[in-house]
């Protein structure tokens, strides 16, 4: 089945704001182009926007644990424990192994801990960051679909794409590569940059898009640059937007 251009934008937009939308986004598609929702899911997953990660609005979260709470109310709880909870004794019990294991670690072991469990989360394309509320949502830009966690890094990344249309930089990737702070065991132990710019020259160099730098971003960045004093990193705070807005926002037509 055929869709029109006019149709694969309507599908792109669509879902490209599901976390706004939530539940049903297949089912109104199908109503409003009128076409069966397994081509239109069918249609998408060639484009690249199925995603099983990405964020669902509050409304579609409730909706889903309210259809939950009931089934478990009418069905059998899968391991027999429908109206039953755990002793306090047990409770105590558990509570008294997870903490004398925990204490039980050296620093070396919990370092090695929680560096295996962001590396396995961002393997599986799993969100490791807070999303918070600034606008962050899956975008399309340069042909790459990625989950930006602000309007300021989604605008960034289409200044860049800008840039690279121009011949003024060779390329650019969102979210690439984990500096690790060897040596670390507590604390900021790693660093993700929002962007890495590959120079028309070959170098490249790292930028990190900042509406308000905290204590803990400001220690990543001071860690960063003590490990790794050969990269090159430039921080875009709202300074930059303010004196750029206007003319980037008639140079980028997507700019929000």
């Amino acid at each position: 089945m055929r869709f029109s251009e006019a149709e694969k934008e309507v599908i792109l937009e669509s879902y490209s704001n599901h976390s706004e939308r939530g539940i049903g986004t297949l089912k109104r598609l199908s109503l409003q182009l009128r076409r069966p929702p397994t081509s239109i899911s069918r249609l998408a997953r060639s484009m690249g926007l199925t995603n099983a990660n990405r964020p669902i609005c509050k409304s579609g979260a409730a909706r889903l644990k309210s259809k939950a709470e009931k089934w478990h109310l009418e069905n059998p709880h899968p391991k027999g424990m429908k109206g039953k909870t755990h002793s306090l004794e047990f409770r105590e019990k558990i509570g008294k192994c997870t903490s004398t294991r925990w204490k039980s670690m050296t620093e070396e072991e919990i370092y090695k801990n929680r560096r295996l469990s962001t590396e396995t989360r961002r393997a599986n394309g799993r969100d490791t960051h807070s999303r918070g509320s600034w606008k962050s949502a899956w975008r399309e830009i340069g042909g790459k679909r990625k989950f930006f966690r602000s309007r300021w890094e989604a605008n960034y990344a289409r200044y860049l794409e800008y840039l690279k249309t121009q011949g003024l930089i060779t390329e650019w990737h969102h979210e690439p590569k984990t500096f690790w702070f060897e040596g670390i065991k507590r604390g900021c132990v790693s660093y993700l940059p929002d962007f890495q710019v590959i120079n028309s020259n070959g170098t490249h160099h790292w930028v990190e898009v900042k509406g308000y730098m905290d204590d803990k971003s400001k220690t990543k960045i001071k860690r960063f640059e003590k490990y790794f004093p050969e990269e090159t990193l430039k921080v875009i705070t709202g300074d930059w937007f303010k004196n750029n807005n206007g003319k980037l926002r008639i140079l980028c037509k997507t700019w929000e």
